[in-house]
Formats: structure tokens, sequence, C-alpha cells
């Protein structure tokens, strides 16, 4: 089973060599290695094509397709009948596509999207391991709103192993949802096919170390517009509540739950001076009449020690245990 691992990259002279390194020293043999470059303007297509490996192909873009625009290059570059999506500035460990792929016989055959436990680091330093469950688990596939308010557990693209035909028959990354294409791409994935997770961390995630206050705050108002568009968009295609207000519904609830971070972004930049945050997501809740619920339930995992990655009450697993599929071997 051959698995193309893509780098879809952009200015990233500085660390592209070594996540093509990573990729390449992977203990699973049946590989391809591909590099599409984004127009970058700092070297990163030359340091790339510096490297010399038979397995590996390095492509540049003739425009700039935007960052998912060159995800979904990848998809359609790619030969193999997996893909391994791995960024510009991450790491696989050596056995990660061993482990994943090895995971494909254990599964229902149409399985299309597969997930890893990360590493995080910043500065160098390991800052957190994801979740992972404790052995290999299987999910049905299920209308989202089964699952969504559990978030996006699959994580970032580098995490995750996605069958290629199957992606492009669902549409790949929706261009519409960046910056969030991604959480975006497997909830539709997992709508319409099995989904898995391996029990182990196979990647290194770098972080990139805080900016300007204002930069910091430039990002966090992107992300908080495009969760709300993100809700939006899936409450809008559920034909059980498309017609209900979407406080009534489940994507009420879910929108509760994704602003609990841009609460703490909200307050803390308050603090510092600066109410824009606070206010857009203030008016975002209030335009929807879920102001005061979102805002308590912050409040309320406040006072429980509760932070923006240990919100849940339980573990997803535990939590979606009624989704789990047995595997076949």
């Amino acid at each position: 089973m051959l698995v193309s691992i893509c780098i879809p990259v952009f200015n990233m002279a500085s660390c592209v060599r070594r996540a093509i390194t990573s990729a390449l020293a992977q203990t699973y043999s049946k590989i391809e290695v591909i590099v599409v470059d984004n127009q970058s303007t700092d070297g990163t297509y030359e340091v790339a094509s510096s490297i010399l490996d038979p397995r590996l192909r390095v492509v540049r873009n003739e425009t700039n397709l935007g960052a998912y625009g060159n995800h979904n290059r990848c998809l359609e570059l790619a030969k193999g009948e997996w893909m391994k999506f791995l960024h510009g500035d991450d790491e696989l460990l050596p056995h990660c596509v061993a482990e994943m792929a090895a995971a494909v016989s254990c599964l229902p055959k149409d399985t299309a999207l597969i997930g890893c436990g990360a590493i995080r680091q910043q500065d160098g330093r390991e800052s957190e391991r994801t979740y992972v469950p404790d052995g290999l688990y299987a999910m049905r596939p299920t209308p989202p709103r089964e699952f969504v308010l559990l978030g996006n557990f699959f994580g970032t693209p580098t995490m995750t192993l996605v069958h290629r035909r199957r992606f492009l028959d669902a549409g790949g990354f929706d261009l519409n949802m960046e910056p969030a294409a991604d959480g975006d791409g497997w909830i539709n994935l997992r709508g319409r096919y099995p989904s898995a997770y391996v029990p182990s961390h196979l990647v290194f995630i770098r972080d990139d170390p805080p900016g300007q206050i204002r930069e910091q705050m430039a990002s966090s108002v992107k992300w908080c517009r495009h969760t709300f568009r993100l809700v939006e968009k899936w409450h809008q295609q559920d034909e059980l509540f498309r017609d209900q207000p979407l406080v009534q519904t489940i994507y009420g609830e879910w929108l509760v739950r994704e602003t609990f971070r841009y609460w703490d972004a909200s307050l803390r930049f308050l603090l510092l001076g600066r109410p824009t945050m606070a206010y857009l997501l203030w008016k975002e809740l209030g335009h929807r009449h879920l102001g005061g619920r979102s805002l308590r339930h912050y409040l309320m995992k406040r006072i429980k020690g509760r932070n923006a990655t240990t919100f849940r009450d339980a573990p997803w697993p535990v939590i979606l245990s009624h989704l789990q599929l047995p595997l076949t071997a």
C-alpha cells in the first residue's frame, strides 16, 4: 500500500529540510514524498530541491493557491491510496507511517480518516502531549450533531492519515472555511465514513512563539470569526435542525463550548486595554442569543479549574463510546 507523504509549504526555508528528512526516514518502505511549494520567496523551493532522493518530488505552484488550496493541490498530485500530510515546520517520528498504515488492516474497509497523538513543542521544548485513547479506536460515520461537542481532537493535518480518493470525493478542504478548513474537513469525512485513532504520539508539532500583542489579537479575532462561520455552516447542513434557531439546537451548545478559548483571550486583551476581541465575542454571541449562556459556561469551567485544553467532562472515547466500532483483526 503506497502512502504519499505530502508537505505543503510557503516560506519555510529554515525548517523544510528537517521535515523532509523526517519523511524520508520512515521505517515504512512504500512511500513517496511530495513537497508542494506555494510560490515561496525565501528559497524554500531551492532548499527542498537540493535534497536528492528518488522517493522525493518537489513541485512549485504557478501561483499562490492559499494555505488549504495548496493542501488540495497535494491531494491532486499524490499517487498513494493514503496520504500523510506533514506541515513544513513539523516532523514525523520514524515509525509514524508504519504504525498508522498497520492500523488500516484492522479497520472497516471504507475508513477515510485516521488520527494520532502529537507532541507539541515551543522554543525547542515539549509543551504538551495531546490525548490518545488506550488502544486503536474506530468510530462509525454519523451526522456531525453526534460528535461536534467534543471539538476537533483529530487536530492539524500533520496528525492525520487520510484516504485520498474518499477525501477527494468528499470535496477536499473547503477553502471558504480557512483557517479552520482542516477541522471542517474532518467533520465532513467523519459524517460520511468510519474514522479511527491510533494510541500513540507519532508527530512533533512546533507551535509558533507568541508574537506582539497586536498580532496575537488579530489572530484570535480571525479564528473567532471563522469559528462562528464553521458552526453556522454545519447547522445549516443539518436537515434535522436547520429550520430551528441555532440557540435551540446542539449547534448552539457547540458554539458555547468552542467560545471558551475566546473568553480567555478576550479577558487577557481587555486587561491590556484592548477591548476589540471582547466586543466582537459579545456581539456575535448576543446576535445568536448565546452571550449569557456562553459566559456562564466559561466561568463555571474556570471555577472548576478547567482550561482551553481540559474543558471536556470526560475523555472523548468515553463520551463517544456509542459510536465505537469493533476492529476487524
